[in-house]
């Protein structure tokens, strides 16, 4: 768990994706401390479900840091979920094109990934089925000859 000045944030490892929960508010006055925090995380570069769904308070200021951090996210590649709640929902219906890959729940947010992950395999492994060395039938059996 780490303090953050009025906002908490507990830190899940999950073979999956890191998912870190933040209580209690985030304001102008730890918005920047609570990003820097999440960046620390994101450094093991697995996918990052943030749950807001106990915070009591989201700031614009807040709001903001989120963005960025989701976009930073999305340029190195990695996949990224907030779990919105009450204190969100607002700055959600005025921000309507806000670009956050928001799910119900953390299982839904998994359920996510896993999906994605499954479909990354099945993909890759049609591009190694590609690659493959084609069998070469023997000339005998082409061209109808028997000798």
């Amino acid at each position: 768990m780490v303090d953050c000045a009025g906002a908490r944030l507990c830190v899940y490892a999950r073979s999956l994706a890191t998912i870190v929960r933040i209580d209690g508010e985030v304001d102008v006055s730890n918005a920047e401390r609570i990003a820097h925090e999440i960046r620390r995380f994101a450094r093991v570069k697995a996918p990052l479900i943030l749950d807001l769904s106990h915070l009591d308070f989201l700031s614009v200021d807040g709001f903001r840091a989120l963005l960025v951090l989701n976009h930073e996210h999305h340029k190195a590649g990695l996949h990224c979920s907030v779990i919105a709640g009450p204190a969100m929902r607002p700055l959600l219906r005025i921000v309507i094109n806000h670009g956050l890959p928001v799910a119900n729940s953390v299982a839904e947010a998994l359920q996510l990934i896993e999906d994605v992950v499954s479909s990354r395999r099945q993909f890759l492994a049609g591009l190694a089925k590609q690659r493959e060395p084609q069998r070469r039938t023997p000339l005998a059996q082409v061209s109808g000859d028997g000798r």
